[in-house]
């Protein structure tokens, strides 16, 4: 690794706008890709576009070409609203689903025992519960949505 590589802050300020819609894609689709292939894919006016958004992202030290002229990732950096998203491949997803997946499995385990005693504390904490849920369920779908660059069916 070179000694001026950039760190990760001054990955943020210079991977945004189309640069992370590439970087994006190149996330989501592991294989080596050209550079047509990602202006394709990610619906860019040119590959000479694509072309200077990889080139871009190769100076950062984040993509490598191969001799084929084919890009992969070689260093993964979570920027901007990267940082929200876990995984690699087509199974990235936001962080809140995870939490939100917990949360409604222990609210809906908790409601099964507490329902059975009746009293007023049980109904409060039930309400609680379904609460921090329907904020969880609501953020990683705010998430979601906000994702760089929509997966597009095939």
């Amino acid at each position: 690794m070179p000694d001026n590589e950039p760190t990760e802050e001054e990955l943020a300020e210079q991977i945004k706008g189309k640069t992370l819609q590439v970087y994006w894609y190149l996330l989501r689709h592991p294989t080596p890709m050209t550079a047509r292939e990602v202006q394709r894919g990610t619906e860019l006016s040119s590959p000479s576009l694509s072309l200077h958004h990889l080139e871009k992202l190769r100076q950062f030290g984040v993509v490598e070409k191969n001799a084929h002229g084919e890009y992969k990732i070689t260093r993964d950096v979570r920027v901007g609203i990267l940082r929200l998203f876990i995984g690699r491949g087509r199974a990235m997803v936001p962080r809140y689903l995870f939490y939100a997946t917990f949360y409604t499995s222990l609210t809906a385990a908790l409601m099964t025992m507490l329902l059975q005693f009746g009293s007023w504390y049980s109904i409060i904490l039930i309400l609680l519960l379904v609460s921090a849920c329907v904020v969880l369920w609501y953020e990683a779908l705010s998430i979601w949505r906000e994702q760089p660059f929509p997966e597009q069916p095939e």
